[in-house]
């Protein structure tokens, strides 16, 4: 019977079994979030928890779902979305193809969901959910195709995938409300992925540009591959050919854009994000206060303790992968080893990115390179463990630590409750147990 299991299409890597085991995982986390721990939830700033009545099939249902504070600001994208060109000041005008990703979900349940009794605004956080749930599913297939590329072919390992995604905190604390923010994992393991294939074809070049229209970081890995391949001495006139396909969705969408209503950038104009230091240099007010740090010696002051709290939020996993790596350093072969270092390369850029912004809120920005790297390694040495039985203890320590960890935003930064405590336990007993 395991047997005939193991071989069934719903335990092979493919989008059945991602599917499912994502909607699991995914389904796990919000009960225990939200239902058997939701005394301890709390995200501190922006989102709040509310109880829901709801009547599916004239049963009474509570329903426990966080509201974010941008929530109606994105559903008037969404509901309007074929107007979206003429919606006055938009303030999510420069993630069209995000908007439009939401969009898709959301008019399908308007149609199944038209003689219920469920929300407009509900309606759209069921959308949202999907939209996520949707990401890990891809996630979980991207990850696989990249450690099968490097040939790490540990039988079963890829049935943690969605698990590791799911209980990391920036999905963990994020899958169920409107955010765009998990897409920076996507864009962080695209990038490596480019680097990593030396002859990367030009459709991937255009798919970036359009990922620049989900969450404009996405423009760090044309530059990483372009620094990458000069530092290798391997840039070409035909990658550079492949490189300008990254513009070409961006252009045709701004095109459009100036042409019907105008463009505003809310981020820049609102917060000064990244521009400031165009302010700076022709000595204009700059903002400081608050979330604010805009002058240079600020900037960098406040996104080094920004980083440094994000280090010791994730401290614990962040030590066992650095004694990971030295455990086995000298163990790995040229593809592994060129997989980390590439993973490491593209977080410094990231981090160093995204220290200029000069809107410093509590762990976001800092996450988007180190948080996301930590996430990255977590998973890729899970093919470490050979033995069942140390594959589980490190399985166990991450759930762990990352299944009760509380929001960043908390005043305390981390609580280490006494499952974080048993993690370490784990961690350490695994660690001595991994082998490769």
């Amino acid at each position: 019977m395991t047997k005939y299991l193991k071989n069934s299409v719903l335990f092979k890597p493919n989008l059945i079994f991602f599917s499912i085991s994502s909607l699991i995982c995914n389904l796990f986390v919000y009960v225990f979030q939200f239902y058997i721990f939701k005394n301890d939830v709390d995200y501190f700033l922006c989102t709040n928890v509310y109880d829901y009545q709801l009547t599916i099939f004239s049963k009474n249902l509570n329903l426990i779902y966080p509201e974010s504070c941008d929530l109606r600001t994105y559903f008037i994208g969404v509901d309007n979305f074929l107007q979206f060109f003429t919606i006055d000041n938009y303030v999510y005008q420069d993630r069209p193809v995000f908007v439009f990703y939401i969009f898709i979900f959301y008019s399908i349940l308007k149609i199944f969901l038209v003689n219920t009794n469920f929300t407009s605004l509900s309606i759209l956080k069921i959308s949202f959910f999907f939209g996520q749930l949707v990401l890990t599913i891809f996630l979980s297939l991207f990850l696989y195709k990249i450690f099968k590329y490097l040939n790490n072919n540990s039988k079963e390992i890829y049935y943690f995938f969605p698990l590791f995604i799911s209980l990391s905190p920036m999905f963990k604390w994020h899958i169920y409300e409107s955010t765009s923010m998990t897409f920076t994992f996507l864009i962080f393991i695209f990038g490596i992925y480019i680097v990593l294939n030396h002859d990367a074809p030009a459709h991937l070049f255009f798919i970036t540009g359009i990922l620049y229209l989900v969450h404009r970081s996405a423009f760090l890995i044309l530059v990483f591959f372009v620094l990458y391949n000069l530092q290798k001495k391997t840039f070409s006139i035909i990658k550079l050919k492949r490189v300008s396909l990254f513009f070409l969705p961006i252009a045709i969408y701004y095109f459009f854009i100036f042409l019907i209503a105008g463009f505003s950038d809310h981020q820049a104009e609102e917060y000064r994000q990244f521009v400031w230091i165009l302010d700076f240099l022709q000595n204009k007010e700059t903002l400081i206060g608050g979330y604010f740090c805009q002058t240079p010696k600020l900037a960098i002051s406040c996104y080094t303790k920004d980083v440094i709290n994000l280090i010791i939020y994730l401290s614990v996993p962040l030590i066992f992968i650095i004694l990971m790596q030295i455990k086995h350093h000298k163990y790995m072969n040229f593809n592994n080893r060129n997989l980390i270092r590439t993973a490491a390369y593209f977080c410094l850029l990231v981090n160093v990115f995204w220290m200029f912004i000069g809107w410093y809120p509590p762990i976001r920005f800092s996450y988007y390179g180190i948080g996301n790297l930590v996430l990255f390694l977590s998973i890729y040495f899970l093919y470490y463990f050979k033995s069942k039985l140390s594959l589980f203890l490190y399985v166990f320590s991450y759930i762990s630590y990352f299944l009760l960890i509380n929001h960043w935003n908390h005043p305390d930064l981390i609580v280490f409750s006494s499952l974080i405590r048993v993690s370490i336990l784990f961690y350490v007993t695994s660690l001595v147990m991994s082998e490769k």
